[in-house]
């Protein structure tokens, strides 16, 4: 029997959106078949036949349920997977129920990291971030968790809250010191740019980009910010 007409019975059923016999399926395979399915369902290929966007959300929800440190990692590199041969919409209430079950901090950032690249722009990033639990009243997490995605939408949404902290020089530079260390060119320009905005004292380091205050309000648009990140 082949590789995949060994296991074309489970994508019978992720045709016909029956979770729950996938996942009873899955979860009752033996150690070395229950491995390579996992496998399997990180790839786009297996969620080939399914109806919509909402399904695969409804199946996510389903096993993340049953147990969600054996498959939330599994199903965050199957949604990278699909999402790379075809945009999703993350907008539906389908994704709004996924993302209520990453209750956890260690879920909710692996949620992030798998996720929040996927974003194409500031809005939707901060729409996605707002429909997380964890982050609910928690300025200081969200703003620290914005620092660690390497996007320019989080780079823009980072720098806007750290308006929030402009009374609090030390959480300032420890930001901007860290950016520095980086040393890639954006770190470096978002470093130079709090630096300038928040009137910081001078960082380690030597700047390339000049920051003149009457450019400070460009900083508000962000194709503007883009620009100004990539010089």
């Amino acid at each position: 029997m082949s590789y995949s007409s060994r296991y074309a019975n489970l994508r019978i059923l992720v045709a016909r959106g029956d979770m729950e016999s996938l996942c009873r399926t899955v979860t009752g395979l033996r150690t070395a078949d229950y491995r390579t399915v996992c496998s399997m369902m990180r790839e786009a290929e297996f969620w080939a036949s399914l109806r919509d966007e909402d399904t695969f959300w409804r199946f996510a929800r389903h096993f993340i349920q049953h147990d969600s440190k054996a498959f939330l990692g599994t199903f965050l590199r199957a949604t990278v997977s699909l999402h790379a041969q075809r945009p999703m919409d993350f907008r539906s209430e389908a994704f709004d129920e996924f993302l209520a079950q990453c209750l956890t901090p260690v879920d909710c950032r692996k949620t992030i990291e798998a996720i929040a690249p996927l974003m194409t722009s500031p809005e939707a990033l901060a729409t996605f971030l707002a429909r997380l639990k964890p982050l609910e009243g928690n300025h200081a997490l969200l703003v620290n968790i914005l620092f660690h995605i390497n996007t320019d939408s989080a780079r823009f949404l980072f720098f806007r809250e750290l308006r929030q902290h402009e009374d609090d020089a030390a959480t300032l530079r420890r930001y901007a010191v860290e950016l520095v260390r980086r040393g890639d060119r954006r770190s470096l320009n978002l470093a130079r740019i709090i630096e300038c905005y928040f009137a910081l004292p001078p960082l380690p380091g030597m700047f390339a980009l000049q920051m003149p205050e009457y450019q400070f309000s460009r900083l508000d648009r962000y194709e503007a910010f883009c620009k100004i990140l990539a010089q």
